[in-house]
């Protein structure tokens, strides 16, 4: 229970003419113009961002290789989460109320958690093909295909499905107890599925992979010196060590996978540290969850400071010289 007091959000129904409405907290007005300042910024980047994040992989031929397909299907996860979820997430939570249906309720919970398995499991993935093409590059440049990516990705989503699926089965969505309400609970052993699969594996695999990743590209890095210093041949400094490219791609994906981690710990860590019992609390726990709806539309941003290629197929997008002649196969290498 939300302890009210002086100067504090005042309380008040999602429907003030029903008598079984839920209770709605309304906030000073400051409060709201920085909540729908921010959503106004945040919808558009994120929709609008990994939607040509989407356009620049798939057009242009010379970006199909595994490792941005993997950047596809992820921004298609947050694109979709731009379109169908976050829009409503951020109503809910400056409104404290639900005013769209009981159908689209249950919708909007399935799609909610299927999103965030399934960009979880994305980012583990991505950690895992950075970490087998720095650590291990022949093997990467002999096995690792397009064709057994998207072989992943369609495992990868399938997976995400019947994980959520089965949350929903066993949990329950609560739409009944009040008018307004559209809460997800879980058993408690589907919160303990939740921790280990959404969040002690995956982080474990993303934390191991890059510290590795760094240890080994450190290690490369040094015996590359040596071998110049030694004035050894080219071929021969390149045999067992990735390609520069790899390694700045795993930097520039283990800033995507550091950025998500640091946009949502904190909420997981105040999930798991307080129960909501004051005002002061639910003001917390609104901006920590504020931060981490950033995490879903920051990669095209990162895509752009550093992937020279997303930045002229933006140009080249933005332009619309991708409906030209054999725009499709422009070097943007």
């Amino acid at each position: 229970m939300i302890n009210d007091s002086p100067g504090k959000p005042h309380v008040g129904y999602c429907y003030p003419n029903n008598n079984a409405s839920c209770l709605k907290l309304s906030y000073e007005t400051e409060v709201y113009v920085c909540f729908y300042i921010f959503s106004f910024l945040l919808i558009p980047v994120t929709i609008c961002g990994n939607f040509f994040v989407i356009i620049s992989i798939s057009h242009f031929l010379q970006l199909h290789t595994p490792t941005n397909f993997l950047i596809l299907s992820l921004a298609v996860a947050d694109f979709l989460v731009g379109l169908f979820v976050l829009p409503f997430t951020v109503i809910m939570q400056i409104e404290t109320c639900w005013y769209f249906g009981v159908i689209y309720c249950y919708v909007y919970q399935s799609l909610a958690n299927l999103f965030s398995v399934a960009i979880v499991a994305h980012l583990a993935l991505i950690s895992v093909d950075r970490y087998i093409a720095v650590c291990n590059p022949f093997f990467y440049s002999s096995k690792i295909t397009v064709n057994i990516t998207k072989v992943s990705i369609v495992v990868m989503w399938l997976y995400s499905f019947i994980f959520t699926f089965t949350l929903i089965y066993f949990g329950y969505v609560e739409t009944e107890g009040c008018e307004g309400a559209c809460l997800f609970y879980g058993y408690d052993f589907a919160a303990v599925a939740v921790l280990i699969c959404t969040f002690i594996i995956p982080y474990s695999v993303m934390i191991c992979t890059y510290t590795r990743i760094f240890l080994v590209a450190q290690r490369h890095s040094k015996a590359i010196k040596c071998l110049i210093e030694k004035t050894q041949s080219v071929e021969s400094s390149n045999s067992n060590t990735p390609k520069a490219s790899e390694t700045k791609a795993a930097r520039t994906l283990g800033l995507v996978v550091g950025v998500f981690m640091a946009c949502w710990l904190p909420l997981i860590l105040f999930d798991f540290c307080f129960v909501v019992t004051s005002f002061t609390l639910l003001l917390i726990r609104n901006f920590l969850i504020a931060v981490s709806e950033v995490s879903f539309g920051v990669n095209p941003i990162i895509y752009a400071f550093f992937y020279p290629w997303f930045r002229k197929a933006l140009k080249i997008i933005l332009s619309l010289k991708m409906f030209s002649p054999a725009s499709s196969v422009i070097n943007l290498l």
